[in-house]
């Protein structure tokens, strides 16, 4: 049995004494370790493969319900049995998932260095939240959120200067409704459930330019591109010209 995993059922029982102990009539949220949530985090990160928001659950019996990352963290420090789930598999972190704690922490004390004044309220309760050696059962939600915020996060870093060092003469391209074809490296993507599309973030001949699409290219993979032009923007990182494109047709090379 690792070390991680003995501390881990260890602050399991604490989660229950907590409950046990707290006083009749007061609201009081028991605590847990810090580590351990965001150990149970980055678990809940590798079992579902991305962020789910919410929980799915297939008609196939054979296909194991997904729960959304903010219910497997909580529900992992639930020793209550009749508020589980029948079909929940509690998570077990890994020594991995504690090694990639400490590159989180080491990742959020870095923002503390350098001060919080300039950080948007978002990042401030993200940092908040995980500031301190216990958080508080009722932050778990938020705890679920981190491995994903800051793999985002460094992801968006490391764009931001590569746009400033190598993209910052972006020009815009033709005219709107003007057709635009090349081959473009993918710079950026996220998934749009309302749209059930990816938007991308690309460069074609050391110019911006984004769109949509429903097929699933990886960041920095290279892809030939063809779409109109719906208009002319800037880049939300870095503020570098950018093009809009539309009905865009996409194919790896």
């Amino acid at each position: 049995m690792s070390k991680g995993f003995r501390v881990f059922k260890r602050s399991e029982l604490e989660v229950e004494l907590n409950l046990e102990l707290a006083p009749t009539g007061a609201k009081k949220y028991p605590t847990v370790s810090t580590q351990d949530a965001l150990a149970v985090a980055c678990a809940a990160l590798r079992i579902n493969g991305a962020y789910l928001k919410d929980t799915r659950r297939f008609s196939c019996e054979e296909n194991l319900t997904q729960f959304a990352n903010k219910e497997l963290v909580k529900f992992a420090f639930e020793e209550r049995p009749g508020m589980l789930p029948m079909d929940f598999i509690r998570p077990v972190p890994t020594e991995q998932d504690y090694a990639q704690v400490a590159e989180i922490q080491k990742w959020m004390k870095r923002y503390v260095m350098l001060g919080l004044g300039d950080l948007d309220h978002f990042k401030k309760d993200m940092i908040a939240t995980v500031s301190e050696d216990t958080v508080k059962v009722n932050n778990l939600g938020r705890v679920a959120y981190i491995p994903e915020f800051v793999k985002r996060d460094k992801h968006e870093t490391g764009l931001k200067k590569e746009i400033r060092v190598e993209y910052r003469d972006s020009k815009h391209l033709g005219n709107q409704k003007d057709m635009v074809e090349g081959v473009a490296k993918v710079l950026d993507k996220r998934f749009s459930t309302q749209w059930e599309s990816y938007n991308y973030t690309a460069v074609m001949n050391g110019n911006l330019v984004s769109f949509m699409n429903k097929n699933d290219h990886d960041v920095g993979a290279m892809a030939r591109i063809k779409g109109r032009v719906k208009a002319h923007t800037q880049n939300n990182l870095f503020g570098a010209n950018e093009t809009r494109l539309n009905y865009v047709e996409l194919h790896k090379v």
